[in-house]
């Protein structure tokens, strides 16, 4: 397989070197996700029991149907693959992109990907001790004295990597907000008057992520809200300056 060639902006390239270079690239992302999905798919059993930790001793997973284990393998190994690869798959998003941008403006981004993995597992980590163990609790000892909860095996390991995987991509925002700013779509300006507007806006989108009850959605808004404040700063610190090109409306 042939290694993707770095294009610079003053580079013109054809459509088929274009199709050519992002046949490559998902190629590459598409090789890194079997092999990621291959092994969490060998280690499904260890994963299975890692992820039912959050559970008390006393619950048990439990299947429906005669192919729900085996779905539910295949489950554990798309998700895991998933969780692994992301931030390939960001990085191969950004080679594809960047080669766009002015050489000035590559120079100031590139920095800010480093922190694209690092921040994708401080978001899985974070949603796997902070948000998954109370939202588990919470739902699963709602009504406990009418209800007795018997979990079923393929909704509690969606919902456990819905959530890992959404926190993951929630933490992306500093990112994504500095390299908007640093471009000068967006600007501290702006979200310092449009704070009121921005909270319904991440309130909403965090309505939309996975797990509906109060605990889960609090215990997930909170973080979105310190991330949106941590990239104001950011913004601030890496938008272009007035006196260097205007600020956009």
């Amino acid at each position: 397989m042939a290694r993707p060639r770095r294009v610079g902006p003053d580079d013109q390239l054809t459509l088929v070197e274009h199709l050519e270079e992002l046949r490559t690239r998902l190629i590459i992302v598409l090789s890194a996700l079997a092999i990621a999905m291959t092994g969490c798919y060998i280690e499904n059993v260890r994963i299975y029991h890692f992820l039912q930790r959050p559970l008390d001793d006393n619950v048990k997973l439990v299947t429906l149907a005669p192919t729900e284990a085996f779905f539910n393998a295949i489950m554990i190994s798309v998700y895991g693959g998933l969780l692994i690869t992301l931030p390939v798959i960001s990085y191969q998003i950004y080679a594809f992109i960047i080669p766009a941008f002015a050489h000035e403006t590559q120079r100031s981004i590139r920095p800010l990907l480093v922190m694209v993995p690092a921040l994708f597992l401080a978001g899985v980590v974070f949603g796997w001790y902070i948000v998954v163990p109370p939202a588990i609790h919470f739902l699963t000892h709602f009504n406990a004295q009418v209800i007795n909860y018997i979990p079923r095996a393929s909704d509690y390991i969606r919902f456990v990597m819905l959530t890992l995987l959404a926190m993951g991509l929630v933490f992306q925002l500093p990112v994504v907000m500095m390299m908007l700013g640093r471009v000068g779509i967006v600007s501290s300006n702006l979200m310092r008057r449009r704070w009121r507007e921005s909270i319904v806006i991440l309130a909403a989108l965090t309505a939309l992520l996975p797990g509906t009850d109060p605990v889960t959605m609090m215990a997930e808004f909170i973080p979105v809200l310190v991330l949106y404040g941590l990239s104001y700063f950011l913004v601030r610190a890496v938008e272009p300056k007035p006196d260097a090109a205007p600020e956009p409306l």
